[in-house]
């Protein structure tokens, strides 16, 4: 626009670049009228008017996003009808509180549905017979969708893991993404709760080691209640992923965060949002935003992102 003057090769020494270069580049906003060549100078090219080519572009792309839209509509519609049809099949409705499941591909499959239902948090114990390649395999894109929506996820695992390389990637791929991992020799128990409301528990085999065992869903309260118990105290005595024992209380100084604290950290970490972390933790949001200036002030960060820069130096996420 400013130097219609300049041929192809004339405009590639001014950009520093190849002739080879530029040419394309001339070839594409021909293609896109946003460059005429001249009839008066051969070898030459006018600029038109951007509005002209650019207002095309703008209305094929929002012709794209009307269609996009239209088949993100009709494959809503046919999750509806999947769902609805899935449910049909079931079981039992999702009303049943106790529920038995004796194939292993179904309790895989509630496994990923709980898990990809999640709104808050999801909290896993696993064993060493609980932890197939296939089981990975299935449940990290789960689990990494349920990380990006802000779900809080913690786990136990068998200190065995890392002698297994692939179960070890496993884990260090959803740690990277906010998994918050502990190890210990052997939970000795399969339980998966989600949002504190229903728990998954693989039980174990029958007498004699006799069969493969089987599956129990929970949505009992008073049952999620203990599962969520038990984890916290196997939690409390496992080791943290990257090894060497985790904190005690006797071990924090006056500056470590409380156990709510840690938890907004995580929050906060994962992108979750004032209100939504209120609501996780039962507080409200102006609580919220004074636990956050007070470990500001702890931190002696002068931002959130330095907060949290600092924290992790810490060790507090």
């Amino acid at each position: 626009m400013r130097h219609e003057s300049l041929s192809v090769t004339e405009a590639a020494e001014m950009l520093g670049e190849p002739p080879s270069g530029v040419g394309p580049v001339r070839d594409r906003l021909v293609e896109l009228g946003l460059l005429l060549a001249s009839r008066e100078r051969p070898g030459r090219f006018v600029a038109v008017h951007p509005e002209a080519g650019l207002n095309h572009l703008l209305e094929a792309q929002h012709a794209q996003l009307i269609r996009r839209h239209e088949r993100f509509v009709q494959a809503r519609t046919q999750v509806n009808v999947l769902v609805s049809d899935y449910l049909a099949a079931r079981p039992g409705p999702d009303t049943v509180e106790v529920q038995r499941i004796d194939g292993v591909d179904q309790a895989r499959a509630e496994l990923l549905a709980l898990v990809g239902r999640a709104e808050r948090e999801v909290l896993t114990l696993r064993t060493r017979r609980g932890w197939p390649a296939t089981l990975s395999a299935d449940v990290m894109p789960v689990e990494l969708r349920a990380l990006r929506r802000g779900v809080v996820m913690r786990s136990v695992l068998p200190r065995s893991l890392r002698l297994d390389e692939r179960s070890a990637g496993y884990v260090r791929t959803v740690a990277a993404h906010g998994l918050d991992a502990r190890v210990t020799d052997d939970p000795r128990l399969d339980a998966t709760t989600v949002d504190g409301r229903v728990g998954l528990v693989r039980l174990a085999r029958g007498v004699g080691g006799v069969g493969d065992g089987h599956t129990v869903l929970v949505r009992i309260p008073e049952l999620t209640a203990v599962l969520l118990t038990l984890f916290e105290q196997v939690w409390e005595i496992a080791e943290p992923l990257g090894g060497g024992p985790a904190q005690t209380g006797g071990e924090e100084s006056a500056d470590d965060p409380s156990d709510t604290e840690r938890l907004l950290l995580r929050l906060l970490s994962l992108g979750v949002k004032d209100g939504a972390a209120a609501r996780h933790l039962g507080v409200s949001v102006r609580t919220v935003r004074r636990m956050i200036a007070d470990l500001m002030s702890r931190l002696n960060a002068r931002s959130r992102f330095q907060a949290g820069t600092l924290a992790s130096r810490r060790g507090w996420l």
